[in-house]
């Protein structure tokens, strides 16, 4: 159940927070379906950029959209975050690597305009950011899933370099 308070626009509710390179960013913790370790990842020719490949997972081929590379974080992996959200008429799964631990904390979630939402986040994540998660003193920014299952397979993200067809990479 949703506690609001705070007034319009926020409500406390438990989110998971991750590192993407040196920044933390969350998702609300009802979209994260469970934590992995690394694994191979195929990659096709033609990915879009951001769209890294897919991760097997349980049988289904879960796509991978690298954000800490897109944002230029370029940091290395420790886990998949598995996240869900509603996708073309339907729920689409989305593996994100992250660079550190994760974290499941409970906070107040503020919808903020877009330029508010900047002054939280790197010019070239604002696109993402859905909100402000306020907890223990921390502002973190808030993915919207939406977005960036939009831009991973945004036809146009298409990057013909790729040539790592059929190849499984770490």
């Amino acid at each position: 159940m949703i506690e609001s308070i705070g007034g319009a626009g926020s409500d406390t509710r438990r989110f998971v927070t991750f590192p993407l390179g040196e920044r933390r960013f969350a998702l609300d913790s009802s979209q994260v379906t469970e934590l992995v370790m690394p694994g191979p990842v195929h990659a096709f020719p033609h990915t879009m950029r951001s769209l890294e490949g897919v991760l097997i997972r349980r049988g289904a081929a879960i796509p991978v959209c690298d954000l800490g590379a897109a944002f230029g974080y370029g940091a290395a992996r420790c886990l998949y975050v598995i996240a869900q959200c509603n996708y073309a008429g339907g729920v689409q799964t989305l593996a994100i690597p992250v660079s550190g631990g994760c974290e499941l904390v409970q906070g107040e979630r503020h919808d903020l305009p877009q330029a508010e939402a900047s002054e939280s986040a790197a010019p070239d994540d604002v696109t993402f950011v859905a909100g402000l998660l306020r907890t223990g003193g921390m502002t973190v920014p808030m993915l919207d899933l939406d977005r960036v299952v939009s831009h991973c397979i945004h036809p146009s993200n298409i990057d013909p370099s790729n040539a790592l067809a059929g190849e499984a990479k770490r």
